[in-house]
């Protein structure tokens, strides 16, 4: 739940209200402050108490067991100090190197953010301040500050001329940093540990034509420099089965855990009297098991059908491991339908970039979409099959539905909204005389509590939804669901929680005056529209404030790790998975969130520029507590490649086309009283077809750079490694599991790029226009300076290396190289675990009750520091 809930989640009732009432006024800043301060002070405290006593929650990256030896942050030492001393010695480019790209532009986003508002202090404040607080507006305290205050139109040439210098700055800033990316992008794609990945020689082709769905077609199409392809196949039912089978193990699990823990419950009791417990231990298992008790469960749709569950899940186990291996056996050989896909890996990057280049120039919708470095593990098979016409369309459908979405989002807000004051409806709508009746304290958490919650779970379900129509629209990869979520999600925070919130409580605080005098409307909302900034002061000090001290506790995985887990891990694969995961940040849903504040404080920067202070300390404080977290904590849950960063950068720029167009509605409507305005009102027109047409040349000069390496860094790049090079033997992989590393490396063969002679040859005609030719200098001048920031020698990156199975199976749908499930159980005193292991492997089921055990109190527990140990463990793979 955010901090801004009752503000900007419930924007029709606390927002327009508080503005009208004093929340516009120094002393509604102090009372926001004031218990902001405390709460977050307290949430600081607490985090500093128990962040030494719970790692696994606040330091898990510190983990050799959980991140790579070469990927982890040294373990802090313990204590306040030692925290500042290891928090202050690790440089940001520390999480490019070890953890992401895309947690380190994060932070690289945040510090852009606080460099933009502090130089918009520097430059607004010195001209706006004095020019509004002069302005005889007669406005009071914070008001006195913002252009609310200003009666001479001439005045506004100030504020006109400051948004030129000002909003100019940030778009070059922007486009700055935009050149910056495409350097470090460079740099990251081409050092020692990306280059060498299998992904980043691997294109994924979709809408394959018929002709050129079998293997031969595509070497012979893309050339001799081809090495591996996977084709795809429909492995929708094999993909249920194998769904089945991890339910039916998942079942069997919980079952025999629930037979053994009673088992051992019995025991327990039996022998709490006892002054040893040999005698009981030497006993047959048999004996503590009570039939009465044994798990049964009905079967769907025949509900009336009780069966065994421990039997019924042995013999659809053993069944579904036959039926599934059956038919994985036959997706290797082909012989199910192909889908018009398929990832094709290339002897080198240069290789496979010349592919991706130039592969079906001649039309849009052969091989399209296409994508380069493609994870396997980011794929979302069931869209392989999407046929270009039909994903554009769905993708065009699912857009119009976001809208729609966006337009009608004030139907639900305001149903909600009507619970607040369902008491008060009582009195004009008949049929709800009986709330009359309800008990004052379960009216008071429904026009109280129940309102807030409901909102909180609208806000929560807009990403969500966004997420889900994404991959309903097509979209064939995790990052370009994330993508297309980071877009929608963000339209919606700019209409539904910036603009639509701002201008309905700017007129509604105005409303019955505007009744009274509708000539009067232009004068008031120009008055009122800037005091609306005054409430995003307390948004600021909110993010600011709660936001980040909150985000350090890390409330929620603190809960579910000291209280909820130990309740609902009944079993050890459900206490391996709970310790093994390591969160991040949901890219589509987070950057909008964070991107929205930098376009109020922009939109705000010279109506009201005060704002841009609490800006400025609102976003230090946010990126010291996300540096933090992406140092010791988060993990990356989707590789974006930095894709969401370009996209942030670029809805950033809302923010100044607002700002600049806020401008020239208020100067048009004091146009109405002093034809003075027609000075301020002319430049800033001219400011904004400006900033247009600019925006315009620049995405076209750095769309291709963008979507593409040039070939002349490609060709240079010494690091082209062979299957035989990045393969594992028996031994190597053997020796790794001895020593318990995770740091793989191949060696790498500066062969000159062979092979690339084969490769498709990339566009005859440069994708690049006359401003990318200019421009590109510029690029290679920041992919020059980058380089130092990536890991680029064999001694500071992690080389990937595969076992042959990792790699000939890179690539194949999870279904086809789903293992069946293996049985972990808890190892207890009476022998039952070992009976049910015993039964198991003679169903054919594999089992173990190895690495966790019950213990004297009946408690299940498993061997954290033996990690690597545990049934489950599976070897990282970087593809």
């Amino acid at each position: 739940m955010e901090p801004t809930l009752t503000h900007v989640l419930y924007p029709r009732q606390s927002q327009g209200s508080n503005r009208n009432s004093g929340s516009n006024s120094l002393s509604g800043i102090i009372s926001t402050l004031v218990p902001t301060f405390v709460i977050a002070v307290i949430a600081f405290t607490v985090f500093l108490f128990v962040r030494t006593r719970y790692s696994r929650v606040y330091r898990p990256r510190t983990d050799e067991r959980l991140v790579d030896e070469d990927a982890r942050t040294p373990r802090t030492d313990t204590g306040f100090f030692g925290l500042l001393r290891n928090y202050s010695t690790l440089p940001d480019s520390h999480v490019l190197r070890h953890n992401s790209l895309d947690g380190y532009l994060w932070l690289r986003f945040f510090k852009l953010l606080i460099f933009i508002s502090f130089v918009g202090c520097c430059i607004t404040w010195p001209v706006l301040f004095p020019v509004n607080a002069t302005g005889g507006g007669g406005q009071k305290q914070l008001d006195l500050l913002s252009m609310s205050n200003v009666n001479d139109p001439n005045r506004y040439y100030a504020h006109a001329l400051v948004a030129c210098v000002y909003l100019g700055f940030v778009f070059l800033l922007v486009a700055r940093e935009r050149l910056n990316f495409i350097g470090l992008r460079r740099a990251y794609f081409l050092s020692a540990a990306h280059a060498q990945r299998l992904s980043s020689r691997t294109i994924l082709l979709m809408g394959l034509p018929h002709e050129y769905m079998a293997e031969g077609a595509l070497r012979e199409l893309l050339g001799s420099s081809v090495r591996k392809i996977w084709m795809a196949t429909d492995c929708k039912t094999l993909e249920k089965d194998v769904k089945n089978r991890r339910k039916a193990a998942l079942k069997l699990e919980n079952a025999e855990m629930k037979v053994i823990k009673d088992a051992n419950a019995r025991r327990l009791k039996a022998t709490k009297n006892k002054s040893t417990e040999s005698t009981a231990a030497e006993e047959d298992p048999l004996q503590w098991l009570d039939t009465k008790k044994r798990p049964s469960h009905r079967l769907k749709p025949q509900i009336w059908k009780k069966v065994d569950t421990i039997n019924w899940s042995r013999g659809t186990l053993t069944e579904l491991n036959r039926f599934v291996q059956q038919q994985q056996n036959e997706h290797l050989d082909l012989k199910h339908t192909k889908l018009p896909a398929a990832f094709i890996e290339f002897s080198t990057q240069s290789a496979a970039h010349h592919a991706f280049q130039s592969v079906a120039l001649e039309s849009k919708t052969k091989f399209a979409p296409r994508y380069i470095g493609v994870q396997p593990e980011e794929v979302v098979w069931k869209n392989l099959s999407v046929s270009y016409t039909s994903r554009k369309s769905k993708l065009f459908l699912a857009t119009v539905v976001i809208w729609l979405m966006i337009l009608f989002w004030t139907i639900p807000v305001a149903f909600v909204g009507a619970l607040s004051n369902i008491n008060y409806l009582t009195n004009k709508v008949s049929f709800l005389s009986f709330i009359n009746d309800v008990p004052k304290v379960i009216l008071g958490v429904i026009t109280g509590l129940l309102p807030v919650v409901l909102l909180a779970v609208l806000m929560a379900l807009v990403p969500i939804f966004c997420g889900f129509l994404a991959k309903l629209a097509g979209e064939p990869t995790l990052s370009a669901v994330e993508l297309k979520t980071q877009s929608w999600y963000f339209a919606f925070q700019v209409v539904q929680v910036f603009l639509v919130t701002t201008f309905t409580s700017g007129a509604a605080a105005v409303a019955s005056q505007i009744v009274q005098n509708p000539s009067s409307a232009p004068t008031l909302l120009a008055t009122n529209l800037p005091k609306a900034s005054n409430f995003y002061i307390s948004y600021f000090i909110l993010f600011g404030l709660m936001q980040a001290a909150l985000q350090l506790l890390n409330i929620v995985p603190l809960l579910m790790y000291t209280m909820l887990g130990k309740i609902l891990d009944k079993t050890p694969r459900k206490k391996y998975n709970r310790y093994i995961n390591i969160a991040g940040l949901g890219w589509g849903s987070s950057y909008p969130k964070f991107t929205l504040l930098g376009v109020i404080a922009l939109t705000y920067s010279c109506i009201s520029p005060l704002i841009l202070g609490f800006a400025t300390i609102g976003f230090c404080l946010l990126y010291l507590m996300f540096r933090y977290n992406f140092l010791f904590v988060l993990g990356n849950k989707t590789d974006m490649k930095g894709e969401a960063y370009a996209k942030a950068l670029k809805h950033l720029l809302t923010g100044v086309y607002l700002g600049a167009l806020c401008l020239v509605g208020l100067f048009a409507i004091g146009c109405s009283k002093s034809a003075s305005s027609a000075g301020p009102l002319a430049i800033m027109i001219v400011f904004v077809v400006a900033m247009i047409v600019a925006q315009i040349l620049f995405d076209r000069a750095l769309a291709p750079m963008e979507q593409h390496l040039p070939v002349e860094l490609l060709s240079g790049n010494k690091y082209s490694t062979t299957v035989k090079d990045q393969t594992l033997d028996e031994h190597e992989l053997k020796q790794e599991h001895l020593e318990a590393g995770m740091s793989i490396r191949g060696d790498s063969v500066p062969d000159g790029n062979k092979s690339e002679t084969d490769a498709p040859a990339p566009p005859k005609k440069a994708p690049f226009n006359l401003l990318s030719r200019r421009i590109e200098p510029l690029a290679h001048r920041y992919y020059e300076s980058n380089k130092a920031i990536v890991p680029q020698s064999e001694s500071d990156a992690l080389i990937p290396a595969y076992t042959s199975e990792e790699y000939e199976q890179a690539y194949l749908h999870p279904a086809i190289t789903d293992l069946s499930p293996v049985i972990w159980l808890a190892k207890d005193k009476c022998g039952v675990s070992t009976l049910m292991v015993h039964e198991n492997k003679e169903a054919g089921i594999q089992s173990t009750d190895d690495q966790a055990e019950l213990d004297d109190k009946n408690k299940l527990v498993w061997h954290e520091d033996r990690l690597r140990e545990a049934p489950l463990w599976e070897r990282p793979v970087r593809y």
